[in-house]
């Protein structure tokens, strides 16, 4: 029997640097993305992101969009540090920004439209998956990529109510948009999250139209789509309307909420490959950075080491007592304004 060669793979995220003018709140960073306390949470989780990535899966291509150069955090050098985990480095600016005054937060989140319109030289049959920076990787990624086997797309579906605000809008409306647009009565549609977005470029080429009317009346602000702020407003409607296969990534990817004020960190999640961590990002993910940056930012570290580290540092399943009491002094000393 022959053996085929997997198709072309290409893990990435996309950072925009706001100017203070540009910026918008980013409530899980605690603060506002023009500002730079906020920009060097970011710099420091994505990249903890790719040295996860490259331990767990020292083949994969990886790849770091941005409209600004690295900047150097604490005398550490990130350009330098991705250039040793073999990340890419590719400049993009951001076309895609709502209008001012349109939205209060989340104002560069449609950033994936432009990093995508960036891979026009790619090969067709490549399969790309854009991942939020405060993801960690902590195994191999064959179970993200496989689900484009049977699928045109894969997402992250959020077990989300129907009436439900996600960022100002419920299912029950986006699916009024799908209506509007197509003349289908749907039920409420499926809330697919930003921290995921995977297809093979050539079924995002054949459907990019779609994305960019829905892109252009947000800006715009006219049509049916008028109202929709974010990636996961785009996202959910466009895949409700061109109505192919979307593999939902949930034995791939989780959302793990590890805050006191909400955690649904269930064990079994350790075995994920990639655990999305918003509220780690000023706590674990600061911590894990710092650990990598105390060894020189190793690339040949176990994976195993790797994982029980992210463990520990992250709190998943399950908070060690020491970590419940240092995240608490933190989080009390970011109420007084003695930290970010």
């Amino acid at each position: 029997m022959i053996a085929t060669a997997s198709p072309p793979s290409l893990l990435a995220t996309g950072f925009v640097v706001d100017r203070p003018e540009e910026g918008t709140l980013f409530p899980s960073a605690g603060g506002n993305s023009g500002s730079p306390q906020v920009q060097a949470i970011y710099w420091r989780c994505l990249t903890a992101l790719f040295a996860s990535a490259r331990i767990t899966n020292p083949n994969q291509r990886l790849a770091l969009f941005t409209n600004a150069d690295p900047p150097q955090l604490g005398g550490i050098d990130i350009g330098t540090v991705l250039a040793r985990y073999g990340v890419e480095l590719h400049r993009v600016s951001l076309t895609t920004r709502l209008a001012a005054g349109r939205g209060a937060a989340w104002g560069n989140v449609l950033y994936f439209f432009d990093i995508l319109a960036s891979l026009e030289h790619e090969r067709a049959d490549l399969r790309f998956a854009l991942v939020d920076s405060d993801v960690l990787v902590t195994a191999a990624l064959d179970p993200l990529f496989v689900l484009l086997d049977g699928a045109d797309y894969a997402g992250y579906v959020v077990d989300t109510g129907p009436d439900e605000a996600i960022n100002g809008l419920t299912r029950r409306r986006l699916a009024g948009v799908v209506e509007a647009l197509t003349g289908r009565g749907t039920a409420p549609v499926a809330h697919f999250g930003g921290e995921l977005f995977a297809a093979e470029l050539a079924t995002w080429r054949r459907d990019r139209a779609v994305f960019a009317d829905l892109l252009d009346q947000a800006q715009r602000g006219e049509g049916p789509a008028a109202d929709l702020r974010t990636e996961e407003h785009i996202w959910s409607v466009a895949f409700a309307m061109l109505g192919v296969p979307v593999a939902d990534a949930q034995q791939a990817i989780k959302r793990i909420w590890t805050s006191p004020r909400f955690s649904n960190a269930a064990p079994g999640d350790e075995r994920l490959p990639l655990w999305h961590l918003p509220a780690e990002k000023r706590y674990g993910l600061h911590d894990l950075f710092r650990h990598l940056a105390r060894r020189g930012f190793p690339v040949a570290m176990e994976p195993g080491e790797f994982q029980a580290l992210a463990v520990r540092l992250c709190g998943v399943p399950r908070k060690p007592l020491t970590k419940v009491v240092h995240d608490g002094l933190r989080q009390v000393a970011a109420k007084l304004g003695l930290r970010q």
